[in-house]
């Protein structure tokens, strides 16, 4: 029994950690990794030139702790990608079979000319 559980709790974490919920999936331009990624809400937000490089879709869930874990997410990605910037343009709400809410959110990603 004791081999049982110990395989059970071995599996769990093996699924969980490759379980990521909310990662983000990226399409777009891909430039050198930077440091910083500025967090914006609107483009009338951005007070100097930039382009988007590309688009990203991150699932969320509803508390508030789980939407901070998304956004540092999201920003750990706009990094690795080469971003400056997020723009957070959109969430959307999508039920499942009346049971469960599921929520992504559209970010834009920027490069400051």
């Amino acid at each position: 029994m004791k081999i049982f559980s110990l395989l059970f709790v071995l599996g769990m974490i093996s699924f969980l950690s490759g379980c990521s919920l909310n990662s983000p999936v990226y399409f777009g331009s891909k430039f050198t990794s930077t440091n910083e990624v500025q967090s914006f809400y609107s483009t009338k937000d951005i007070n100097r030139p930039f382009e988007v490089i590309g688009h990203m879709n991150a699932s969320t869930g509803r508390s508030e702790s789980s939407q901070i874990r998304t956004r540092q997410l999201v920003i750990e990605k706009a990094k690795e990608i080469g971003g400056d910037g997020v723009v957070y343009s959109e969430l959307n709400r999508q039920v499942n079979q009346k049971t469960t809410d599921d929520f992504t959110m559209k970010v834009d990603v920027i490069k400051f000319k």
